[in-house]
């Protein structure tokens, strides 16, 4: 039986984006992208140590590119018209874009939109395959205060990452009922308790 283990994990919010020191070109980056190549680079993987082709890239894009697509529609009334640089990230997948980008990787990549959508399970088929020997399974929701209000749901802006390998050890041994990275991020990041 094959063993797929969690190798590292990771959860930041808006807040650490703000606190974030990656370069100019982060600060350009819609914040979904912002938010998930954030969690890829908090989660410590050394890519010198991987062989690039050969790592996947999923991400569930909750509420897929919505909050960039309402900004970029607000701008059709300003002088000059919507952004052109916001209009690169009016897809749901801009964010594996930009982490491939960053860590030059060219393995197989998927983005799913919508929440618990298998995103886990797809990684293990990545490897399991041998499309690919490990995957970043990256979780973002980005829900503005103002597009909250038009679709009646809560404002959100965070995202959690973990790293998928074959193996027996790691951060937790992969199970049947591992279906969401947001529980287990919860989980794995969770601060230790002080007795």
């Amino acid at each position: 039986m094959d063993n797929f283990v969690v190798t590292a994990a990771s959860k930041v919010t808006e807040a650490d984006v703000r606190a974030a020191k990656l370069g100019t070109r982060f600060g350009r980056l819609d914040l979904a992208s912002q938010l998930a190549l954030l969690a890829v680079e908090s989660l410590g993987i050394d890519f010198e140590l991987q062989r690039r082709d050969r790592v996947g890239i999923c991400l569930e894009a909750r509420a897929g590119s919505l909050t960039t697509d309402a900004d970029y529609w607000s701008g059709r009334d300003a002088a000059g018209g919507p952004s052109p640089t916001l209009f690169a990230y009016t897809l749901p997948s801009a964010a594996i874009g930009e982490i491939a980008i960053r860590h030059r990787l060219t393995g197989p990549n998927l983005c799913l939109v919508g929440r618990n959508t298998g995103l886990i399970e797809q990684a293990v088929q990545l490897i399991r395959s041998g499309e690919a020997e490990s995957c970043l399974c990256v979780e973002c929701t980005v829900i503005s205060p103002s597009l909250a209000e038009m679709i009646l749901s809560p404002a959100a802006a965070e995202a959690c990452a973990i790293f998928v390998q074959r193996g027996s050890a790691g951060l937790h041994v992969l199970r049947e009922n591992d279906r969401d990275i947001e529980s287990l991020c919860a989980v794995l990041c969770a601060p230790p308790s002080v007795d």
